[in-house]
């Protein structure tokens, strides 16, 4: 087991680098499935392990200006509890430029209430909607949630990908773990997190339970944790440059087993030549054109522990839908408006 640790600062101090890492995850499950296609044939089967799904959604988008436009969701299903609804416990949009010199991502709080719109579930019958949280629509089925995405953002997206929580401990724990130095304990019952400060490595299920937790961290808000969970995506891309597992793909047999397992995905995402023209595009963006943004946010007038987009979420959106980068001005703790380039 490696003995080296990193120091993981707060949310607010980590390096402009470090705060997008959620869309460097988003991307490395696209590389990983990329990766598999470009090495040796027996890696291809990994691409079978991928859970695919049909996306019945309604139009409720504006056609953009170009470019590809990615649902990330990661989902609090549990593979020993299939009767518990799905909900997406983190959403975030990522956009790779028509041009593929830029990706620009938005995380949506899970805490964002809209007029869900009527779509058709998996199983085919009629999804009725309902003013409500956005990450509920999940339950109905992906297509649901992708409906119901395009409706608060105007953004037409073209795939879904979906990361369970067991599968987010695989991952983990196919990296021998995650090395950490915490700078002060954290308890949260609820999210079944324990852990002393110091120096440790953490496995899959310490690791699913530090990206959980609300009460350990902030002010226990949903957004608050949006900025720890950055902070847990940080140190698995950390993780894994340091261990060459893109780049070297003949060591990366279990993370790749373990990533194209852990997800489901559109059906056309989940083919491989789409998968590898994706991937090939992601992986030409330079780092410092990389970019995540919180959408911005206000309070719901009817329920002020709930958020609604701001105006400055309109524009975010809008720049989106033209292929433009995203451009949020820093604001004041609270107001969920802040971006940070890679």
């Amino acid at each position: 087991m490696p003995t080296s640790t990193r120091s993981l600062p707060s949310f607010r101090t980590l390096p402009r680098w470090g705060r997008p890492a959620v869309a460097l995850c988003v991307v490395l499950a696209l590389l990983a499935v990329a990766t598999v296609s470009a090495t040796a044939v027996r890696f291809s089967r990994l691409v079978t392990n991928i859970d695919t799904v049909e996306l019945v959604r309604e139009d409720t988008a504006t056609t953009g200006g170009g470019g590809t436009n990615l649902l990330v969701v990661g989902s609090d299903a549990r593979d020993g509890d299939p009767q518990m609804g799905d909900r997406a416990d983190s959403m975030v949009l990522v956009h790779l430029s028509g041009d593929r010199s830029r990706i620009d991502a938005v995380q949506i709080p899970r805490d964002t209430v809209l007029e869900i719109p009527s779509c058709t579930e998996d199983l085919g019958s009629v999804f009725s909607g309902y003013y409500g949280m956005i990450n509920g629509a999940l339950g109905a089925g992906p297509g649901c949630l992708v409906t119901a995405v395009e409706a608060l953002t105007g953004v037409q997206l073209d795939h879904f990908l979906e990361l369970r929580f067991e599968g987010f401990a695989r991952v983990v724990d196919s990296l021998d773990g995650l090395p950490v130095d915490l700078p002060e304990a954290l308890f949260d019952p609820k999210a079944e997190l324990d852990l002393p400060a110091g120096e440790q490595v953490l496995d899959g299920d310490q690791a699913l339970a530090w990206a959980r937790t609300r009460d350990s961290i902030g002010d226990g808000s949903d957004i608050g944790r949006m900025g720890n969970q950055q902070a847990v995506m940080h140190t698995i891309v950390d993780r894994v440059g340091e261990r060459k597992l893109v780049t070297r793909p003949g060591r990366a047999y279990s993370f790749l087993d373990a990533v194209t397992s852990s997800v489901r995905a559109d059906a056309d995402l989940a083919d491989l030549r789409t998968a590898v023209r994706l991937g090939a595009g992601l992986a030409r963006v330079p780092r410092e054109n990389i970019s995540i943004a919180t959408m911005p946010w206000e309070p719901d007038f009817y329920d002020l522990n709930r958020v609604v987009p701001s105006a400055a979420a309109e524009e975010v959106f809008a720049g989106l839908v033209r292929d433009e980068p995203v451009l949020v001005t820093p604001a004041p703790a609270g107001t969920g408006a802040s971006t940070a380039a890679l």
